[in-house]
């Protein structure tokens, strides 16, 4: 049939055996008479691009109104349009922006239209209807074109030529397959992006094996390695169901095809497919059921990814697809026989243990009734493992393994390993309930995703333990992920409640109008999958409670901060009550609808007060007429802007210290952290005890560095200077980036040569370039940016760093801050330190007369504390007392 069909298209194409309709083509003035409903049509132009598929003199020019949404023009005919024949319509169009337009067809009680993607900006495109359902219409005498359909703020203009009609062919009639991208025939239903100008429809040139089409598409490679073929959606892909993508591709050489989800607010989606047969059809396919949630607009195809291309590499396509992912992948059920090779690790039984082969199940009365089953002792090794070579698990197919087990009495828990040559091995291990009988246990390996080689499985029952029981299993799967996604996260003790993970937060009164539901907008200001559902009552004074139970913290994090979405502008009250301190309220008000938006309340005048509750009053004060619905998300506490000392070791409850490296070989691979340390030369501009370091690899790349997100956004004050105090034992360069602006603004990085060796300077780095509005929420530091790593790890460290206006306070070890000295005996002491008149500390922080930090003791406020020092050697040591604002007194004592 389909052979027939490409006789039936190219016989059609060679005799030329019919007639079109040429309504526009602009070459001899307009042919019809366009009129404006909204915006203006500015008649006919000289083309400005005659390279691409319109070589044409002149095309007509449109621009949107700016003020309404669906924006139009159109040519009204003086007699109707006769679709009997000519019903496959044609128009190129040049557009400004990638965006959307619809043509439509309109008569009395008749119209017809439809919507195509624009995927390319300031390029001609050609665009094909079929109006082959309207061959019956006798009315339609207007023809008429929204441009960026939905956007009433767009004032741009647009070009258009050759609407043309042609006679209806085979695949007139077809019903468009959501399923069916592209079969290059009858179902073309994919808006091609990149690459549109590599792809063409031809005859099969190889019609065997899988693919027997007549018709596929020819794509001949542009000469780099990364060019794709980009099929664009311009809205979110739903990927909640046909989350399967298939494409039958014939290679003339091997490679891998990389199968890529990317344009919407989610990060892209990656997955590489290897391509070892060549000049052949194979159906190759990418399992992105893992997206099913996430917001992709485009899918790229790349043949041959990370190749350089040479001239003559052209690839054919077919059938490219969506459908629903498989449920899961049998490894091993042991029906009717063992579908993998198991054994004793290194095939050492006395350490690692017997495989007993294939045994029948010994208690079928549970969660597994299967016949068979595999059979485990341990050996010698309390890590006794068992082991089998495995292929063909994607990660990005099924994040998860699940595994069956009939454990003897006691055993606690069992570990599976997956083992790649490239990057070792990854490990999840599960707990066992104890209480008999066979048990599911599963295994989420979401964080090995991108990890692409496995090789072997193995399995450790009860590992570090010595247990001499038998140990059965069976049904190894990859499947979908049951795991509880929030298992294991730990708590963030300022965020209350993302309505996801971190719900850590008590409601009292509203939380019978609270609902945790799917975010009804996901957009870049706010890409959160679950979100809060409020609802308020029809009275004035209705609130929604955050019950802490105790008093709130406002000593640092004194910022309330939450997202809401709202469909009507009001007022709003955010109320601290519930402690022994008065109640203090605060308004503010929804002023922008229809999108989330960002509210900050600023408590920090109350620190030091007693309130256990926040209340939130949405339309406060106000009787509504219906019982509003308002969504919520990301209630959480956070500090002030990022301004004056934000990197000073000696207050490390407000210093910036989450620092995460990036680019740097072999200690970013191993999960090196960042860590503060004793000031390797204290003296000169900085006697500080305690600084920070960064250690760059032998191996790290030119632009290895380390950043941290900040949970507040960066102030300069007014003055837009970054200034840092850095210490090198090689002349360098220390550079400072500031990035993830809440406003949109690009980042910003400045280099600065350090002048000194073995010795602290102060770098200075001039911001006045970034806007006032940036709100940067990213600080990243790099030492030696853009210098080839020297071969050996190289120690770089720095401290006191300064946004804007200020300077950091620092205790030394030589010359002691002009405080008070706090009042302690004895001294020399020996295992017993007291301290008098300590009312106002709330912390006491000892350091080494290296200037490392020992010890921290939290006091309770009382005017004598006595310190445990016992733990620590003979020597000199310096005291630092902490109250709420910060270093307040100091005192050298000593041991012995």
């Amino acid at each position: 049939m389909k052979r027939t069909l490409l006789s039936l298209l190219m016989a059609c194409l060679i005799l030329g055996g019919f007639s079109q309709t040429t309504y526009e083509d602009f070459e001899s003035g307009a042919a019809l008479s366009w009129n404006a409903a909204d915006g203006v049509y500015n008649g006919v132009f000289e083309n400005p691009d005659k390279l691409g598929i319109n070589a044409s003199d002149s095309v007509g020019s449109y621009t949107k109104s700016g003020a309404h949404a669906y924006s139009l023009f159109l040519a009204t005919l003086a007699t109707p349009m006769d679709l009997s024949t000519n019903n496959q319509f044609s128009i190129q169009i040049n557009a400004p922006v990638a965006t959307q337009f619809i043509l439509k067809l309109e008569g009395t009680g008749e119209a017809i239209e439809v919507t195509k993607n624009i995927p390319q900006a300031n390029v001609w495109r050609e665009y094909t209807f079929d109006f082959s359902a309207a061959s019956g219409y006798t009315t339609l005498t207007k023809i008429i074109i929204f441009f960026d359909p939905g956007n009433g703020t767009s004032s741009d203009t647009y070009l258009f030529d050759n609407l043309i009609a042609n006679p209806a062919g085979v695949c007139a009639g077809t019903v468009p397959d959501p399923g069916i991208l592209d079969d290059f025939e009858c179902q073309r239903n994919a808006t091609y992006g990149v690459g549109w100008d590599s792809l063409s429809a031809i005859a099969n040139p190889d019609p065997t094996g899988v693919n027997t089409s007549a018709a596929v598409g020819q794509y001949i490679d542009p000469l780099d390695e990364w060019s794709a073929l980009v099929i664009d959606y311009e809205n979110a892909i739903d990927l909640s169901t046909n989350n399967l993508f298939k494409a039958k591709i014939w290679s003339p050489k091997t490679g891998q095809v990389l199968f890529k989800l990317e344009g919407g607010i989610s990060p892209a989606s990656e997955i590489f497919v290897p391509v070892t047969v060549t000049n052949q059809w194979v159906e190759y396919q990418a399992n992105f059921s893992s997206q099913s949630a996430a917001n992709h607009k485009r899918l790229a195809i790349f043949f041959n990814a990370g190749v350089t291309a040479v001239s003559g590499d052209i690839y054919y396509i077919d059938d490219i697809t969506r459908e629903p992912a498989p449920t899961g992948v049998i490894f091993e059920d042991f029906e009717p026989t063992a579908k993998l090779s198991w054994g004793p690790l290194n095939g050492d039984a006395a350490v690692h243990g017997t495989y007993n082969g294939l045994v029948s199940n010994p208690d079928m009365t549970g969660d597994n009734s299967s016949s068979n089953v595999g059979s485990y002792n341990k050996g010698s090794s309390s890590f006794s493992t068992l082991t089998a070579l495995i292929s063909g698990i994607d990660l990005n197919q099924f994040t998860q393994l699940n595994l069956q087990v009939l454990p003897p009495a006691g055993a606690a828990e069992v570990t599976l390993q997956l083992s790649s040559p490239t990057q070792g091995i990854k490990e999840v291990t599960r707990p066992l309930t104890g209480a008999g009988g066979w048990e599911s246990l599963s295994f989420d390996f979401v964080a090995f995703t991108a990890i692409t080689d496995f090789d072997a499985v193995n399995i450790l029952f009860d590992p570090g333990v010595s247990n001499s029981g038998t140990f059965y299993f069976d049904n190894l799967v990859q499947g979908e992920s049951t795991v509880d996604p929030c298992e294991g996260v730990v708590p963030i003790a300022n965020i209350a409640d993302d309505f996801e993970c971190q719900r850590n937060v008590t409601y009292g009164a509203g939380l019978d109008r609270l609902e945790v539901i799917n975010n009804p907008d996901v957009s870049i200001a706010n890409p959160s999958t679950k979100v809060g559902e409020y609802t308020d009552v029809l009275d004035e004074w209705s609130a929604l409670v955050l019950d802490y139970g105790q008093d709130i913290d406002l000593s640092v994090n004194n910022q309330f901060h939450i997202k809401i979405w709202s469909s009507v502008a009001v007022p709003m009250k955010f109320k601290l009550e519930g402690g022994s301190s008065s109640a203090v309220e605060i308004d503010t008000t929804i002023s922008v609808t229809g999108s989330w938006q960002d509210y900050t309340i600023d408590f920090s005048a109350l620190a030091g007060q007693s309130h256990h509750k926040v209340a939130i009053f949405f339309n406060a004060g106000v009787l509504p007429s219906q019982q509003d619905v308002y969504y919520i998300d990301n209630l959480r506490w956070a500090r002030k802007n990022y301004t004056g000392c934000v990197v000073d070791y000696e207050a490390p409850e407000t210093t910036i210290d989450n620092f995460k490296y990036f680019a740097n070989g072999h200690l970013e691979t191993e999960g090196y952290e960042f860590k503060s340390v004793a000031n390797p030369a204290p003296g000169g501009i900085n006697t500080s005890l305690t600084v920070g370091e960064f250690v760059k690899a032998s191996d790290a790349l030119p632009f290895a560095g380390m950043y941290a997100d900040l949970d507040a956004p960066i102030d300069f004050g007014g003055n837009p200077v970054v200034k840092a105090k850095v210490y090198m034992n090689h002349i360098g360069n220390f550079a400072v980036k500031l990035e993830g602006s809440q406003t949109g603004a690009s980042a910003i990085e400045i280099i600065v040569a350090n002048t000194k060796v073995n010795e602290w300077e102060e770098l200075s780095f001039d911001f006045s370039a970034a806007p006032v509005d940036a709100r940067f929420a990213r600080l990243t530091l790099f030492f030696d940016l853009t210098i080839d790593a020297t071969g050996a790890d190289v120690t770089s460290y720095f401290d006191q760093l300064v946004f804007g206006n200020g300077s950091c306070s620092f205790v030394g070890i030589d010359d002691l801050l002009p405080i008070r000295q706090l009042e302690v005996y004895p001294n020399p002491f020996s295992d017993w330190l007291s301290l008098e008149n300590t009312e106002e500390l709330v912390r006491i922080e000892v350091y080494s007369a290296l200037g490392q930090k020992v010890k921290s003791v939290e006091l309770n406020r009382q005017s004598n504390q006595r310190l445990d020092m016992s733990d620590l050697e003979n020597g000199m040591y310096i005291l630092a007392g902490f109250s709420e604002d910060g270093l307040v007194a100091n005192r050298k004592v000593l041991k012995k």
